[in-house]
């Protein structure tokens, strides 16, 4: 090795042959950082408008029903035009509504299909509606006279196969933000294994579409679904309506094959479809 270029920090001045390596490693370097910055920021999904109004409580008026989730249909005139009437009510924290309700209906008898006055904080997007039950057993502020009424039915329709990914609806619609992908996941599994309901997002070429998840009799599939929450993936099952909301209904125990991971087909992302 040539003595001239030995190099040592403290020296006053860098051999000439290292300076030029250095400035072929720099130069590439100041050019491309910016270049990747910006198209990491081009591809990045935006995140969503939903909101959850926080420290803002509000009483709503409606009729309560308690299956396959509880839900809140509010009386006309009472939320504004932009948000749907059918209100998905969710627990406090990670947890569904319905342990705070059957609590009440303890205390108080049968309260679906009535008239009621419940205080909470709203979280919508997309045209959806929600409310956390803010207070617990503490959200139930009047019970009307108005006589009970039948709960609307499920509807089953068609048999699809639809593409998505399946979301706790409470963080998605407001409380998180990013409420959906991996960095979501392990949140979104304590959500549903809380009780909130799942949904399955499926992005179409008309805007998102969201089909809340229930077993093939229509109750609620919190437990069976949780190794596919977070998870891009592919569902069979027949879908329907409720209450302003799709339905989508998964044999999962007794079809599995009914749910395929996207993860699990060859070529990953690429073999991925929007419906």
């Amino acid at each position: 090795m040539n003595n001239n270029e030995f190099y040592i920090g403290w020296q006053k001045e860098m051999p000439a042959s290292h300076r030029s390596q250095i400035r072929k490693f720099l130069i590439p370097l100041f050019v491309l950082t910016p270049l990747v910055v910006m198209v990491a920021v081009y591809f990045q999904k935006p995140i969503n408008n939903n909101m959850f109004e926080f420290g803002n409580l509000r009483t709503i008026t409606g009729v309560y029903y308690d299956a396959p989730f509880p839900m809140l249909v509010a009386d006309v005139g009472i939320l504004p035009d932009s948000l749907s009437r059918n209100i998905l009510l969710v627990g406090f924290g990670k947890f569904g509504a319905n342990a705070t309700m059957q609590a009440l209906e303890k205390q108080h008898g049968v309260l679906s299909g009535k008239k009621i006055m419940l205080e909470g904080t709203l979280i919508y997007g997309e045209g959806k509606t929600l409310m956390e039950l803010t207070g617990n057993e503490e959200s139930l502020i009047q019970i009307m006279d108005d006589p009970a009424l039948p709960t609307p039915a499920l509807s089953a329709v068609n048999t699809e196969t639809l593409s998505g990914e399946i979301l706790d609806t409470k963080c998605f619609f407001g409380v998180m933000k990013p409420g959906e992908g991996k960095p979501h996941k392990s949140c979104a599994i304590r959500c549903v294994s809380g009780g909130i309901p799942p949904a399955l997002q499926q992005e179409t070429d008309r805007g998102n579409q969201y089909f809340l998840v229930l077993d093939s009799e229509g109750n609620p599939i919190n437990k069976a679904i949780l190794p596919y929450v977070g998870e891009r993936l592919y569902a069979k099952g027949r879908t329907g309506q409720w209450l302003g909301w799709d339905i989508l209904y998964l044999d999962i125990e007794n079809t599995p094959a009914s749910v395929t991971r996207l993860s699990e087909l060859c070529g990953g992302y690429d073999n991925f479809n929007k419906g």
